[in-house]
């Protein structure tokens, strides 16, 4: 029996070292950011040595991505690994038969994602998710507020006031249609929630937004839950986040499995995998709300100090 288990195994890894061998990948990168960094990364440690490896920036030009993009339809790759939206995008416009597999890309359905040779890991967590994680942080915490486009994250909305039914949450959704609604949406839904929940949704999120969310909810003793490292780092309560190293890893799994059948996962999108809890120990205890140990130790990110919001902004993890 041994002998068997032994050659079964030998032929496994024969099989998959003659594919990594051979196959060569293009990494195209939409910019220098430190969320698409480290997806790349990971992808690249997920990889076998034996697979050769060529990055390209576009540095947030999308017109020069499509050239890079036209150039590798050219000399064809055995798989593109298109990191961002811009990347994403010069890949479906230019590249049409060789495999795709992209992340960090927010609300890629929007942007006609994936095509027929794409394979994409979403980069919102699934409301479900979210809110399972918002529970655990904020137990006590029942009737949560949240702003949404309704173009953008509708579908979303809608997944999400399934999911509080489940946690024995009230969700209260405010529909905005641009940025200038937010403060008196804000204003009004303050008094009447325990938590706000803050989305991935690119017309309630912007610089200038973040600090009256911050300020706001910390005024008003209320929570605020997120999706950001860095919101939670200024001042939010707690976040789910994702591990971007983690995508880049789960991104070279896919990327093994479309070397081997290259129609594997074709069309399809994943959710990002294994992310992590941040929580504010200050803001917490500044709004009225009490950390678990047993979360505490099993947050990835916990932040403290002598203030509640950090003094030196730092976006880069808001929208990936």
């Amino acid at each position: 029996m041994l002998p068997i288990l032994f050659a079964f195994s030998l032929f496994l890894f024969t099989s998959l070292s003659g594919i990594a061998g051979a196959a060569e990948i293009a990494i195209l990168k939409s910019a220098d950011l430190p969320y698409y960094e480290q997806a790349v990364v990971g992808f690249k440690a997920g990889l076998p040595a034996t697979i050769s490896v060529k990055e390209y920036n576009f540095n947030g030009r999308l017109a020069e991505g499509r050239h890079i993009a036209q150039s590798l339809r050219a000399a064809p790759h055995d798989l593109i690994f298109a990191v961002g939206l811009k990347a994403a995008m010069a890949a479906k416009l230019e590249i049409v038969d060789q495999p795709v597999v992209f992340c960090m890309v927010l609300d890629p359905e929007t942007h006609g994602l994936p095509a027929s040779n794409m394979t994409g890991i979403a980069a919102r967590l699934p409301a479900e998710t979210q809110l399972a994680a918002l529970r655990s942080a904020l137990p006590n915490r029942n009737r949560v507020g949240v702003l949404y486009d309704e173009e953008r994250s509708g579908d979303f909305i809608l997944q999400a006031h399934r999911a509080a039914k489940q946690y024995g949450l009230e969700l209260l959704a405010v529909a905005v249609h641009r940025q200038a609604e937010i403060p008196n949406a804000v204003r009004a839904l303050l008094p009447t929630i325990d938590a706000l929940w803050l989305i991935q949704d690119q017309t309630v999120i912007s610089e200038s937004a973040i600090p009256f969310f911050l300020e706001s909810t910390l005024d008003a003793k209320v929570p605020l839950f997120t999706f950001s490292s860095t919101l939670v780092q200024q001042g939010a309560v707690g976040a789910l986040v994702l591990d971007p190293s983690a995508v880049g890893r789960q991104a070279a799994r896919i990327a093994l499995s479309r070397l081997k059948e290259p129609s594997a996962l074709a069309g399809l999108i994943q959710a990002p995998e294994r992310p992590q809890l941040a929580l504010n120990v200050n803001s917490a205890s500044h709004v009225g709300v009490t950390l678990s140990p047993e979360l505490i130790r099993v947050a990835g990110h916990l932040f403290s100090g002598p203030g509640v919001m950090a003094q030196t902004p730092s976006h880069s993890d808001l929208i990936p």
